[in-house]
């Protein structure tokens, strides 16, 4: 969730949600499995926008530990505690660290080990303004690189103060080692860099190109960041469509979908279906090239939210806000080859759904964070690529917090 509230938010250890009890120790860290072809599990946020708890699982959304570490949990280690606000990176830190990013009002990168729960550093990447880091991407043994959305009016008082951009982070000793300035050439407009993908030997961004009062939006654009050149290499706008998020990419490398969830109208507090939709591309060629648009936004008669993943070679799991014959957000899952798609649940509620994470040839089994039920909505991917339900699953065993954002380890 991108957070974009106009007022900064002091960092302290925030109080606890309604109707929650203080939250325990740490439940401890989790035996790695190290670098291999599958990730070795997934962290879960979880959440109610004023405390934080982290908890890893396995690929299945089996819990392992509970309260990895939480905003309010005595003496976890940090010397910037964590906020509501937290997320984590959506590519897995080929490190193996577990990564957080403390968003709007904090501004810190947190790195932890995840055999034994320890704070291994703490990066603050404001620099004097409201960053509002939104994903971190491992790019070498040493280098990691973070997109600031947000950009400051004011540049010049402290080194890489200009945001809008990706900050190059040495990871030796968690350090600014600097910064990839993002084009944005429409007067008025600022780049928001939101989510990264590592395609081939470029860094996908996601651009959210939305003006500083929220007022005008342009339309989706990616771009392709050399991280040997530490410079933009390729640009791809998305016409016709807004609010694009991360790229996904299809278990063989050679697809990349997009999900573009429109222009939020203010007034009316809906998303026009007609400018939102998915965009299948061919990650063969670089830049990019556009293979087809799936209609997604048309036949559901509702916006489709940034965030989806793929099930497998030809099916994606996505999420939508509530629109048409839905009162709340709801999930299905879509054929890249007949554009068919299958409803798989419903909330009564808008702003339920959340992350979403598939391990195809990994277990085949796809999470969906679902708020309102305060459960992992879980599916089994079969043969043939349907989606098969399996029975939700609590994470947050010990805080009760609800489960917001999804990475993979």
């Amino acid at each position: 969730m991108v957070k974009v509230s106009l007022f900064a938010i002091a960092i302290s250890i925030p109080l606890l949600g309604c109707n929650v009890d203080s939250p325990p120790p740490s439940t401890g860290g989790v035996p790695g499995d190290g670098p291999g072809a599958c990730e070795s599990g997934v962290v879960i946020v979880t959440s109610d926008y004023e405390s934080t708890n982290i908890v890893v699982s396995e690929l299945d959304g089996t819990t392992l530990s509970p309260s990895f570490v939480s905003s309010g949990a005595a003496k976890p280690g940090l010397s910037l505690a964590l906020s509501g606000d937290v997320d984590v990176p959506g590519a897995a830190p080929a490190s193996g660290r577990v990564v957080l990013l403390d968003r709007f009002g904090t501004n810190v990168i947190t790195w932890m080990d995840l055999e034994t729960a320890e704070v291994l550093a703490q990066l603050p990447v404001g620099q004097g303004f409201e960053s509002n880091p939104q994903d971190y991407i491992e790019v070498g043994a040493d280098r990691a690189l973070v997109s600031r959305y947000g950009s400051n009016p004011s540049p010049g008082a402290e080194p890489f103060d200009e945001g809008g951009d990706l900050l190059i982070v040495d990871m030796k000793d968690y350090s600014i080692a600097g910064r990839i300035a993002l084009p944005e050439e429409e007067e008025g407009l600022l780049p928001r860099p939101s989510g990264m993908a590592r395609v081939g030997d470029d860094v996908v961004v996601a651009l959210g190109r939305l003006a500083a009062d929220l007022s005008t939006v342009g339309e989706g654009r990616l771009v392709g960041v050399s991280p040997k050149e530490s410079a933009v290499a390729w640009t791809v706008d998305l016409q016709g469509l807004y609010g694009c998020g991360r790229v996904a990419v299809s278990p063989s490398g050679e697809r990349l979908a997009v999900a573009c969830s429109s222009r939020f109208n203010a007034e009316t507090m809906e998303y026009d279906p007609a400018t939102s939709d998915i965009v299948i591309f061919d990650a063969r060629t670089s830049p990019p090239e556009e293979l087809k648009r799936l209609g997604v936004g048309t036949a559901l008669g509702a916006a489709v939210q940034p965030s989806l993943d793929f099930a497998s070679e030809d099916v994606l799991l996505a999420t939508a806000f509530a629109g048409g014959a839905a009162a709340g957000d709801r999930a299905f899952s879509v054929s890249i080859a007949t554009g068919e798609v299958t409803p798989l649940a419903e909330a009564t509620q808008s702003y339920a759904f959340g992350g979403v994470h598939c391990s195809p040839g990994c277990g085949d089994v796809c999470l969906l964070s679902d708020a309102e039920k305060n459960k992992l909505r879980r599916w089994k991917v079969t043969a043939n690529g349907a989606l098969e339900p399996l029975e939700d699953a609590t994470v947050d065993t010990e805080i009760g917090l609800p489960p917001r954002g999804i990475g993979g380890l």
